[in-house]
């Protein structure tokens, strides 16, 4: 089972590719690419209050590095 993921930026095809082949012998290392295109919840729309405490599915700052380098390495 991998230990980390390294997920890739979906419109950054060129570095799932790379790091595909770099990581392709590592067990412990899955590269996977982001699919969310953007937030579910547009700005304006009417929903309940968030009952989440925090986000789960991330850690803060992933997506800050995803813009800006194109991919973010996560420990599971």
């Amino acid at each position: 089972m991998p230990r980390h993921l390294l997920i890739v930026a979906w419109h950054r095809p060129d570095l799932w590719d790379y790091w595909k082949r770099w990581f392709s012998e590592v067990d412990a290392v899955q590269v996977i690419l982001d699919r969310r295109r953007r937030e579910r919840r547009g700005p304006g729309q009417t929903h309940e209050p968030e009952r989440r405490r925090a986000e789960r599915r991330r850690p803060p700052g992933i997506d800050d590095e995803l813009r800006s380098m194109g991919f973010a390495l996560v420990s599971q």
